[in-house]
């Protein structure tokens, strides 16, 4: 188990809720736990599962009409698991 956070960034004119609208449905579809945050989205699962989920949510961006995007990624792996409830467990 594995704890990604990512960010996909559209470069587009105009209001950028529309791309990322289209990101999140598919981060909603996947059925993976996540937890939606001001400057990007975390997502719990198996290293495939995440970067799969992280590649089609770019893809609906582009799909949405964005020319260019930049995706921002970071992975937290740990033998045994790592889960976002852990990550967060005493600062809540």
């Amino acid at each position: 188990m594995a704890v990604a956070e990512f960010s996909v960034i559209p470069i587009a004119e105009g209001s950028l809720r529309p791309y990322v609208k289209a990101a999140l449905a598919v981060v909603r579809r996947s059925g993976l736990k996540y937890e939606v945050g001001a400057m990007g989205t975390t997502l719990e699962g198996d290293y495939g599962q995440l970067m799969d989920v992280i590649a089609d949510a770019r893809q609906a961006v582009l799909d949405a009409g964005a020319t260019r995007v930049i995706t921002s990624i970071k992975v937290d792996e740990r033998e045994g698991g790592v889960s976002i409830d852990g990550k967060l467990e005493g600062l809540r």
